[in-house]
């Protein structure tokens, strides 16, 4: 069997900046299709600071990368060869990537010290600039910790009885949830019921809990409709842990949204009574004109990383979708409600560890899993049916900064990688104004457009998740970029 090496990179972006990954891109190639939407978001000038970088090391960013630990078929129509399945993604390869990352983003030589790094570091610097006052220390029990993830490719079956996954399109990873489940338990000491994984405008696919449950049966999970009969686990006596939203209102936005119409304004009262949250996203496109495989609508913004993350956090998001979709009012340097739920110390200012799943990745806001074929991943992309995958993790405690390395990393895989059984079309290419949201939190207190953003009625806290400026990059392996650039953290 061939040998895996787990490569770790740290991105060290201080104060904000546009980071360029890697250093040989080319301007992506859109075929014309039917859309008049444009996708032409090209990476800005390097080397232009804005903000301050956060984090123990200000505005580092950890990607860790294991071409051994993604290794799916690619027979995407065989919903019997999940990539999803320990067969396909491997556990302890997973496990790894999560441990080191950990390490290397504090610089902590065990987990342990890592999380209590982690939390005293947002206790200490992050907590007081949202009114918290709270000591410099790290986890007390009791706390609970909320896990934002992205399961957006998951509704169950048409009949809405069952719950189990049934296509190979791309979600969160559950090796990478038990992983951090397992961390947060065996290494950060926050016991099982104080632990709630959610997406609350989407259904927690079955296979899903059972891993986690079969291991933890005492952690929560939240979803946005009652529980199926599939959905209970055998250790819970007929009181399955998962819960439906209890929908509160939470946030104000500074365009006056919360006075329209489907409650965005309305959190689940189960993620305003958490402590801290983790916000574990998908490194994934969100719009693509010419879905040959997945269909539907090509989407409506650039990205959908961890600042779009949030949109499952809220009972209305489909009110914010015309804010960020281009072809309405999400032109260049405008408005952009990311900013609010980012901001907002019932929700975003929250956030101890921001993630991206580079597991599998997506070119849309649903999709099949995605090929990388350019440095550092070199993955095959065609025929399609191969097991080559980007297979990484990404972290950092700035979330600008990591939207920023994972919209460079999505963008360097545009250039020749066109799919032989779609005319030729690019597999992944970039919608406009994709990083508009990025400076719009990076100068949230003085934007490039009028008014300043604000949450709950006040300015936003911009010194809680801004930060731009140059990169100093670092790395023990050969898929280590030496190029300086800059974009915006968080």
């Amino acid at each position: 069997m061939k040998a895996h090496t787990l490569h770790l990179l740290r991105l060290v972006i201080l104060p904000l900046f546009i980071f360029h990954f890697p250093l040989f891109i080319s301007a992506q190639r859109a075929t014309p299709g039917p859309t008049k939407t444009k996708y032409n978001w090209v990476p800005e000038a390097s080397n232009q600071p804005v903000g301050a970088a956060r984090g123990i090391f200000p505005g580092r960013v950890v990607w860790a990368h294991d071409p051994g630990a993604a290794k799916w078929s690619g027979d995407w129509k065989n919903a019997k060869d999940p990539w999803w399945s320990d067969e396909a993604t491997s556990q302890p390869r997973t496990d790894a990537m999560v441990s080191s990352t950990l390490r290397s983003l504090t610089g902590a030589q065990t987990d342990t010290a890592a999380w209590t790094a982690i939390f005293e570091y947002y206790n200490k610097t992050i907590a007081p600039l949202m009114g918290v006052k709270r000591p410099a220390r790290g986890y007390q029990p009791g706390e609970i910790v909320a896990v934002k993830v992205n399961l957006n490719s998951t509704s169950g079956k048409n009949d809405r009885r069952d719950s189990m996954r049934n296509n190979n399109t791309s979600d969160v990873t559950p090796q990478i949830i038990l992983a951090t489940v397992r961390q947060l338990v065996h290494h950060a000491g926050v016991a099982e019921k104080d632990i709630l994984i959610y997406d609350a405008k989407r259904v927690v696919f079955t296979q899903l809990l059972q891993k986690v449950w079969d291991e933890f049966p005492d952690v929560r999970f939240l979803q946005e409709r009652t529980v199926t009969d599939d959905q209970r686990h055998s250790s819970h006596r007929g009181r399955p842990r998962i819960e439906r939203p209890d929908w509160t209102t939470a946030l104000t936005y500074s365009n006056g949204t919360e006075n329209g119409r489907n409650n965005p304004q309305d959190i689940p009262r189960q993620v305003l009574d958490a402590t801290y949250i983790i916000n574990l996203a998908i490194l994934k496109n969100h719009s693509y004109p010419y879905s040959n495989m997945e269909g539907r609508d090509e989407g409506q913004t650039g990205v959908t990383l961890t600042g779009k993350n949030h949109y499952g956090s809220i009972q209305g998001p489909s009110a914010l979708h015309k804010a960020i979709n281009t072809n309405q009012e999400g032109g260049k340097k405008v408005y952009s409600p990311m900013v609010d739920l980012a901001a907002s110390p019932n929700l975003g200012a929250k956030t101890i560890l921001y993630m991206l799943d580079g597991m599998y990745s997506a070119r849309k806001h649903t999709s099949y899993p995605i090929h990388f074929p350019n440095a550092p991943f070199n993955n095959s992309n065609y025929p399609y049916k191969n097991p080559s995958w980007p297979s990484c993790i990404l972290a950092s405690l700035d979330g600008v900064a990591l939207d920023s390395v994972g919209l460079d990393i999505l963008y360097s895989q545009t250039k020749d990688n066109a799919d032989r059984d779609n005319l030729n079309r690019p597999w992944l290419i970039v919608r406009e104004n994709a990083d508009d949201y990025l400076h719009e939190m990076a100068l949230a207190n003085n934007p490039p457009r009028a008014p300043n953003t604000a949450s709950l009625g006040k300015p936003s806290p911009a010194s809680a998740f801004t930060n731009t400026g140059t990169t100093t990059i670092t790395a023990n392996t050969a898929a280590t970029s030496t190029r300086k650039t800059a974009r915006a953290s968080n």
